[in-house]
């Protein structure tokens, strides 16, 4: 899309005005304030009463502090009320920042937009973004930068005159959320947000629910249409209460529901960290406030999600997660990954659960990086070996049982460099494995020390990656391996020297050759 812009072209002087005020909501100051002042009143008095919505399964009532809250973004007539439950519930905590997450609905794009703008102007005073934050995701390849997107949409800012009025002038990171390919996209960029999220910071996911009707071009059902859609609705909060992503991707692709912020939810719920929940405070439709129109309905949940130890967000660990594991582990990953690769090249398919289960071990079923290294050794000379293929996942986005068998198929059939493996050279393929560390950011190229860090490089969008390994293998000082880096990436081979962010991990590798 030509309206992204890369880091270097960023101006952070600009302001994103208020483009549907005076339309969807109040554009005075006074009335705006008077209108939310009511919503919240209301909303208080409600869920002193009833703290939340009954007839719904998995429904408890928050802890404080919460982790994230979810709110409808329609015209403020149609939501706004439902919204104000959010709000009120997350009114006694006063969060340092706030992670804006919501969905596009009039440019289609991959990934995710940040904005380029360094304040977000509402009628009742400014807000100001974390422009730090926004720089650094921007360095990833699923997220670029956008103002024209953000100037066009409103779901992002139909949260703000609420977010100023509830909050004051707190900072935010306002990310619009578009589609994203897979589990492992959605893991991958709650990988990413994860890294920020501080303590005292609050998520504000930006969602209406299923959009029900001939002008939605969705009708799943033609009678009891209201019980059918509180139904509907109630599975997919069950999801997101349960901490359920398989379930709520699944249940996406089975009902094709109409739930605008699909994608942001999604990322909610990977961001979620175990032992967490959600609160269904108050659920409506626009048929409470346009009862005429019987034909068409969109469903509108405030949602409030907590942790059961009743703390917020901590600040992530960046020393990083060791990856010390037992002699058996490291037989049963080299097992396991053979027996994928025989399968995969003679079969054409994974071995089933019952013969993996051996793999099976709470070290195992962690989500970790791992990388899956084949080699073709010489019968003539054992000792004399040539690359075969190397793929793996950087981040932790999949248990290590499942990361070993993907990237064992992806070294196998899908690293470009090479064509796929073949039975005929089964006999000759040797299994290697570096199980990763969660990478963590540095702050220098000063900072990485060669043959000990795998090094990640960012720059422009552009990333690129070596094992701590390489450089060793190669002779390389810190100075050749940036510069390999660099060009790897697509860059100039000076590129790290200005501009470029660095993250290292470590790794532990199992080779089939030590066996």
């Amino acid at each position: 899309m030509n309206n992204f812009v890369s880091r270097a072209g960023l101006n952070f002087s600009q302001k994103r005005q208020a483009a549907f005020a005076g339309t969807w909501y109040e554009s005075d100051a006074k009335k705006l304030r008077s209108q939310l002042s009511t919503y919240l009143s209301k909303a208080n008095q409600a869920l002193q009463q009833t703290p939340i919505e009954s007839g719904f399964t998995s429904n408890f009532a928050p802890s404080t502090p919460l982790l994230a809250i979810v709110s409808p973004h329609a015209g403020y007539m149609f939501s706004g009320q439902t919204a104000a439950f959010a709000y009120e519930q997350a009114k006694q905590q006063q969060p340092k920042r706030i992670f804006l997450l919501g969905p596009s609905h009039y440019v289609g794009f991959d990934g995710a937009v940040l904005p380029t703008e360094s304040v977000f102007a509402t009628p009742l005073g400014d807000l100001t973004v974390d422009k730090e934050v926004v720089q650094e995701l921007a360095d990833f390849p699923l997220f670029r930068q956008s103002s024209e997107v953000h100037k066009r949409e409103h779901s992002l800012e139909l949260q703000l005159p609420f977010i100023r009025e509830t909050f004051g002038d707190v900072k935010i990171v306002p990310i619009i959320v578009g589609t994203l390919s897979d589990e492992m996209d959605v893991q991958l960029m709650a990988q990413i947000l994860r890294r920020y999220l501080k303590q005292g910071d609050l998520i504000v996911v930006s969602s209406d629910f299923t959009h029900f009707g001939p002008r939605y071009d969705y009708e799943p059902f033609h009678s009891d249409l209201k019980n059918k859609l509180r139904q509907l609705d109630g599975e997919a909060f069950e999801h997101l209460s349960n901490h359920d992503l398989p379930g709520f991707l699944q249940f996406k692709q089975r009902t094709n529901d109409t739930i605008c912020g699909f994608y942001p939810c999604a990322v909610l719920v990977a961001l979620l960290p175990e032992g967490s929940f959600g609160s269904l405070l108050r659920y409506g439709t626009s048929q409470d406030a346009i009862a005429e129109d019987d034909r068409n309905s969109v469903s509108y949940l405030a949602l409030a999600f907590s942790n059961s130890s009743k703390q917020g967000w901590q600040d992530q660990d960046e020393c990083g997660a060791e990856t010390k594991f037992s002699d058996a582990d490291k037989q049963n990953l080299l097992k396991l990954a053979r027996l994928t690769l025989e399968s995969s090249v003679r079969a054409g398919q994974l071995p089933g659960e019952d013969e993996i289960r051996f793999a099976l071990s709470d070290f195992t079923q962690k989500k970790m990086g791992a990388f899956v290294t084949l080699y073709k050794i010489d019968p003539q000379e054992p000792s004399h070996k040539e690359l075969r293929g190397c793929i793996g996942y950087i981040w932790p986005v999949k248990p290590l049982i499942q990361t070993v068998m993907d990237n064992t198929i992806g070294s196998s059939s899908r690293d470009y460099r090479f064509q796929p493996v073949i039975q005929a050279e089964l006999p000759d393929i040797e299994i290697d494995i570096n199980v990763l560390t969660a990478p963590r950011r540095v702050r220098s190229h000063n900072d990485i020390v060669v043959g000990q860090d795998g090094v990640v490089m960012y720059k422009d969008g552009k990333q690129s990656v070596f094992l701590p390994s390489v450089a060793t293998e190669f002779g390389w000082d810190r100075s050749e391996l940036l510069t390999q880096l660099s060009i790897k990436a697509g860059l100039p081979g000076d590129a790290w020297k200005q501009g470029a962010r660095f993250d290292v991990f470590q790794s532990t590798s199992i080779s089939e050759r030590d066996k």
